[in-house]
């Protein structure tokens, strides 16, 4: 294509299927790591690793991954790089704003107002994340952006932050965490291509670029292998604390058995024994 040239909007289906199934898996993972903070925020203490699994798999892969995975599904006449140093800042956005968000709704007892102050918090996060990525690209082309979808995806991401937050410390079983993972996953995959349709690719003439840069035709799916190898081993983790957590809980029981008085056979609690 000539400099001035508009790239026309198409998408490859099965890198937006993968970038979907990415999705998916990350918030359900994320929804693991929301069952261990209620239960350790129960106990009185919220740990770090679950905060720390929370924002990997939400933000690290639920959303980073399935961004640069949905990035590489937009047919582009041209071969497109990403530069390193924006691309690790972008990691870092996702992952950050994710982790504070789980941090806050997580860490006092659960209120509308608290998932909202989080999901605005994880939603500007999540907008922030896709359009520091986008400026990360180098390719011979521009985008030009359209305000009113740009304010419109940055308003999906916070709704659907929220939405996501309010499942997390909503959910009560297997069937409802399925169920929960589809949705935020159409959430952040709606968020995406809405800001996707937000930019027209308007060619230029190719530029050098020394900066180091991340790119090539496998990065998809080398992205998508890494994830889901990530996951595994968080969810290991996950099943791992769950079974810690149990027998703690089950020691405690005990001990709070064993140290309850003995009442003898034919006295009530808390009688005393007197003169015949």
């Amino acid at each position: 294509m000539n400099p001035g040239d508009i790239v026309p909007l198409s998408f490859h289906g099965g890198l937006v299927a993968l970038s979907f199934l990415i999705a998916v898996l990350g918030s359900y993972v994320a929804l693991l790591a929301a069952v261990g903070i209620r239960a350790e925020m129960q106990d009185g203490e919220i740990r770090i690793g679950y905060i720390i699994i929370g924002a990997l798999a939400m933000g690290g892969v639920g959303i980073w991954s399935m961004h640069f995975i949905g990035m590489q599904a937009q047919n582009l006449p041209f071969e497109v790089g990403y530069q390193l140093g924006l691309t690790a800042v972008s990691f870092l956005v996702a992952a950050g704003f994710s982790g504070w968000a789980f941090w806050y709704v997580g860490r006092d007892r659960f209120t509308f107002m608290r998932c909202l102050v989080g999901g605005l918090a994880a939603g500007l996060g999540v907008a922030a994340m896709h359009y520091v990525g986008i400026s990360a690209m180098r390719m011979p082309a521009v985008f030009m952006w359209n305000l009113p979808m740009v304010v419109l995806s940055v308003f999906i991401a916070v709704i659907a932050a929220s939405a996501a937050l309010w499942l997390a410390f909503n959910t009560q079983n297997e069937f409802q965490r399925a169920g929960a993972a589809v949705l935020m996953a159409v959430a952040v995959c709606g968020m995406h291509y809405t800001g996707a349709a937000a930019g027209t690719v308007v060619c230029i003439t190719p530029r050098d670029s020394s900066s180091m840069q991340i790119g090539g035709l496998m990065l998809p799916y080398i992205a998508f292998a890494l994830s889901a190898i990530m996951l595994l081993v968080m969810r290991w983790h996950l099943q791992r604390a769950s079974r810690r957590f149990r027998a703690r809980l089950a020691q405690r029981i005990d001990s709070i058995i064993e140290s309850a008085p003995v009442v003898e056979p034919g006295r009530t609690p808390g009688s005393t024994l007197g003169p015949g």
